[in-house]
């Protein structure tokens, strides 16, 4: 048993800032809201669960009306207005919770909840094993590579450790017993294998147990499967700065749409192209196919001519998955991890000033920005031009990237 004495803080403010029409107090979990996950449903609490036999004993004679009235929603102050947020489960979508919540309740409770967070974030590293690299730890807890739109296995971990300590803290209050003897009990529900699922090959219901550790076992086992799926099926980031690799150093000048009277390739005005670019190139105009997507109501709803033509209204390319690849390319070209803001900015306005979404002026201030300074007969010319190399391009990166996308 690891002490987790800032979750235990944390616990007792948020019941301490209980008032007479909400007897259990603040509701952590009710700020973390999540976006719709295309019908998967999300199992909340069951009180047989959570309190098996053993744990009602030792709570004395009040166990159920103390359970009860921990389990009913309407004794805790729920956040009035939670917001969804997209990517489902993040680090910063746990933050910003934290914030929201610091708003309303008061930022005692908000530093308390984040130093919780981090103090789990320090015992996850410990369950799963002292000896594993950091770079995977940190891939099997915050998702797949540097960074991901897909739900993170630590941020939906500690959303179920908070429900799962809030309410039993919760309810050994409610039976009279005072903090230090709850906060006892709330560790021996999380530590202790107790079964808070039950599976088996014949449906007769086998216990599993399911206590602080395999909870996280669990989260991560789904990271650790994609991590050596994606290995094996070729889409790790050394797969993907290959294709960046191979596109820089084969047709990519040949297809780069962006080029001034010189012959150079902007925005950077040089005559090679870099993975870096490639990455920055690839990066806005799948994020771009994303947003089109999604905002027009899918592939029926029309993509630039460019993007549909090369096929990405295709069922392969659904928003998430396109997004997930394009975070990744960028990731992958970054030279220092960190793509360069101001490129990624020129680049992004050159690709909607391709498309129509952005003109010709708009272009030039964002190329003066590096130096490279077009007039706007220039820059529509040279717009021009791009118009009719970018389906070219667009077609490499559709039928190239498609090995690399996730396919569940």
């Amino acid at each position: 048993m690891q002490p987790l004495p800032q979750l235990e803080s944390c616990l007792r403010l948020a019941f301490d800032a209980r008032d007479p029409e909400h007897a259990s107090g603040v509701s952590l979990a009710s700020w973390f809201v999540r976006a719709p996950t295309r019908g998967r449903r999300r199992s909340d609490l069951d009180a047989a669960l959570l309190f098996p036999p053993a744990l009602r004993a030792r709570m004395g004679p009040k166990a159920d009306r103390a359970i009860a009235l921990a389990m009913d929603p309407a004794s805790w102050r729920l956040c009035a207005d939670p917001r969804a947020t997209v990517p489902l489960a993040t680090r910063e979508w746990l933050a910003e919770a934290a914030m929201a919540l610091g708003r309303t309740e008061g930022f005692d409770l908000t530093w308390a909840m984040l130093r919780a967070i981090s103090e789990l974030e320090s015992a996850a590293q410990r369950l799963l094993g002292s000896r594993t690299p950091r770079a995977t730890l940190r891939q099997v807890l915050h998702g797949v590579a540097q960074r991901t739109l897909r739900v993170e296995p630590f941020a939906a971990f500690v959303v179920r450790v908070l429900k799962i300590a809030q309410a039993a803290y919760a309810a050994f209050r409610h039976a009279d017993h005072p903090h230090d003897a709850s906060w006892a009990l709330v560790q021996d529900r999380l530590w202790m294998p107790h079964p808070t699922g039950r599976s088996s090959r014949s449906g007769s219901g086998a216990a599993r147990g399911a206590y602080l550790p395999s909870l996280l076992q669990a989260a991560a086992g789904n990271a650790r499967k994609r991590l050596n799926r994606n290995r094996a099926e070729r889409r790790t980031t050394d797969h993907a700065r290959a294709l960046l690799a191979r596109f820089a150093s084969g047709p990519g000048a040949r297809f780069w749409p962006w080029v001034d009277r010189a012959g150079r390739l902007l925005p950077q005005a040089e005559q090679t192209l870099t993975p870096e670019m490639a990455g920055l190139c690839f990066f806005t105009l799948l994020a771009h196919a994303a947003s089109e997507r999604r905002s027009r109501g899918g592939p029926s709803g029309g993509l630039s001519a460019p993007l549909a033509d090369a096929g990405f209204g295709s069922p392969e390319w659904l928003p998430d998955r396109t997004d997930d690849l394009a975070i990744r390319l960028l990731s992958a070209g970054a030279s220092s991890d960190v793509p360069r803001g101001e490129l990624l900015e020129a680049v992004s306005a050159l690709a909607r000033g391709t498309l129509g979404g952005a003109s010709a002026r708009d272009v030039s201030f964002a190329l003066q920005r590096l130096g490279v300074d077009l007039e706007n007969g220039e820059a529509e010319r040279m717009l021009e031009d791009a118009r009719t190399r970018l389906p070219d391009l667009a077609r490499w990166l559709e039928e190239n990237g498609r090995e690399l996308l996730e396919r569940t």
